[in-house]
């Protein structure tokens, strides 16, 4: 899901400027939702363009974002429309870069794979450790607020997930290090698939060589038959 949707359910609540829409999304959705001034200004063009969004307020020529922008009816029901509809890519799995670069790697890059797993894994930390202090800034008050239950929420999803990244590095790293002390059969590389394209070559050449021997060999029936009748 993009942050469209995002943003229309945001403007549901009341009319805002864009700026604040920007803080709301990563204050409300977590860290993994936050969006530069750019990619922002692009969604907010695209859905007033679509008629999704109309501004309201603000000074006449001020620039977008420093106008106020409320949903429209047609944005309301597209929000309804995407609200009521499943998602099957939901739950699809992840592709991870890191996984690509690893599973063909060949033996030569096998050492430098390694060492991406290491620095993948720092990075991995890092953030698990930000978003652990991110979600210990979240205190309970006298009043239950629906905000910070749902920024525990979306926190709590992606520390399971780097704590779920972490473990996948581990596993990488032990996997990485036992193939390179064992005697492997790999897929074949470039220079491998030139020397079996040779030997296949030469193996039709020498069955075409048996075939035709055989042939040379082989008695005409024409003189079979002569040498019979004598």
């Amino acid at each position: 899901m993009s942050a469209t949707h995002a943003v229309l359910g945001l403007l549901l609540n009341k009319p805002t400027y864009p700026y604040e829409l920007g803080n709301q999304l990563e204050r409300r959705l977590g860290p993994s939702w936050a969006v530069n001034t750019g990619q922002l200004s692009q969604i907010i063009k695209r859905l007033e363009k679509e008629g999704l969004i109309e501004r309201v307020g603000g000074a006449t020529g001020a620039r977008d974002d420093r106008r106020i922008f409320a949903i429209t009816e047609a944005g309301i029901q597209e929000f309804e429309r995407w609200f009521s509809t499943s998602a099957p890519r939901g739950a699809r799995l992840p592709r991870r870069p890191l996984l690509v670069k690893v599973s063909l790697a060949g033996p030569q890059r096998l050492t430098e794979a390694l060492q991406q797993i290491d620095s993948y894994e720092d990075e991995c930390t890092t953030e698990l450790a930000r978003l652990t202090s991110e979600q210990a800034k979240i205190v309970d008050g006298p009043i239950v607020r629906a905000d910070d239950e749902f920024l525990r929420l979306a926190l709590a999803e992606n520390i399971i997930e780097k704590e779920g990244q972490l473990e996948w590095t581990k596993l990488a790293r032990e996997r990485v290090s036992w193939l390179l002390e064992q005697n492997a059969i790999w897929p074949s590389t470039r220079g491998r698939a030139g020397a079996a394209n040779d030997e296949a070559r030469g193996a039709r050449e020498e069955l075409f060589r048996d075939m035709a021997a055989e042939r040379h060999e082989r008695p005409k029936p024409g003189k079979r038959g002569r040498d019979s009748a004598a």
